[in-house]
């Protein structure tokens, strides 16, 4: 496996590039034309090109209000741990219990603010104890899991795919958590509020994670890795941290794959017409609503029964 040294320049050619930082690889600005991510594709997807403008990092006025949303922030500590990615106490810092003054901490003490501005500095992103305690605790109960010492998140860690789409000439990329070195099996870690077949199944329905194994997928093969399977790792956020790893079904990736091409078509489309229209911004004059389906029998069996209260 090929895999080039980033040397801080904006990427020009396809392939596995070590060294990029997690910031740097979701900039704007990363390729030598315009690139979109499965996060993206989501986005478009499941939303519209209004939704995704508001917070693409190509847009100079971008929303990043989410950039310090605190699941995400536990998400990306656990994968950090986890995934074996080196120098944890480079990127995390845990918060004191105490303020400098030596007072307890408080958000509004002037010594506070200042230490975690000072953190800011420094390119940290701070945890509080509670935070750090549901890091440790997933990072020992995905240690106990008889697949995760399969080693199913085994491989190479911090490396991102990029390659052009070939009928849009977009760039796209992709950053497994790990890259499979001895398999074509990739899989990903989730942190979620529930391992229930109904939950993971609902998460899976709701942020579209069979689009983002289609995409890993695909650009391991434009870049000649050996692709197979891709398969979700889960681990609870709370106690007792359970875990359950599920491999997305073949016809559930051809899908997300279609979901993608309609994606990175309407991304294209968007940024040549520097055009990004909301759900209805595309309609003459009004349209029409109905009730859902559920709805329309629920008041229909009322009605026909009589029922002074709702059932």
């Amino acid at each position: 496996m090929n895999t080039i040294q980033w040397d801080g320049q904006r990427i020009s050619k396809p392939g596995i590039y070590a060294g990029i930082p997690i910031d740097d690889y979701h900039r704007g600005d990363i390729c030598d034309g315009p690139s979109l991510s499965s996060s993206g594709m989501r986005t478009l997807w499941s939303k519209s090109p209004k939704h995704y403008w508001d917070k693409s990092p190509l847009n100079p006025n971008r929303d990043d209000s989410d950039d310090d949303n605190k699941d995400l922030i536990i998400g990306r500590a656990a994968h950090h741990l986890v995934c074996g990615e080196v120098g944890f106490s480079d990127h995390y810092v845990i918060r004191p219990e105490k303020a400098p003054d030596g007072r307890p901490w408080n958000g509004n003490n002037k010594t506070c603010i200042a230490w975690l501005a000072e953190q800011k500095r420094l390119g940290l992103t701070v945890l509080t104890d509670e935070m750090a305690e549901s890091v440790r605790g997933m990072a020992i109960s995905l240690g106990q899991n008889t697949m995760m010492q399969a080693g199913i998140l085994s491989g190479l860690v911090e490396r991102s795919m990029f390659w052009r789409d070939r009928k849009t000439g977009v760039w796209l990329k992709a950053r497994p958590d790990v890259i499979a070195t001895a398999s074509g099996d990739y899989a990903d870690l989730k942190t979620t509020q529930s391992v229930l077949y109904k939950d993971t199944q609902r998460s899976l329905d709701e942020y579209g994670y069979h689009q983002q194994g289609a995409l890993v997928l695909e650009g391991a093969g434009e870049l000649g890795l050996e692709v197979t399977t891709f398969s979700l790792v889960w681990v609870e956020k709370k106690r007792p941290y359970c875990v359950r790893v599920q491999q997305v079904i073949d016809d559930d990736l051809i899908l997300g794959a279609k979901q993608n091409r309609v994606a990175i078509d309407t991304f294209h489309t968007c940024f040549v017409n520097k055009h990004w229209p909301g759900p209805g911004d595309d309609r003459d004059g009004a349209e029409f609503i109905k009730l859902s389906d559920a709805a329309r029998k629920r008041i229909e069996d009322r009605l026909q029964f009589q029922l002074r209260e709702a059932a």
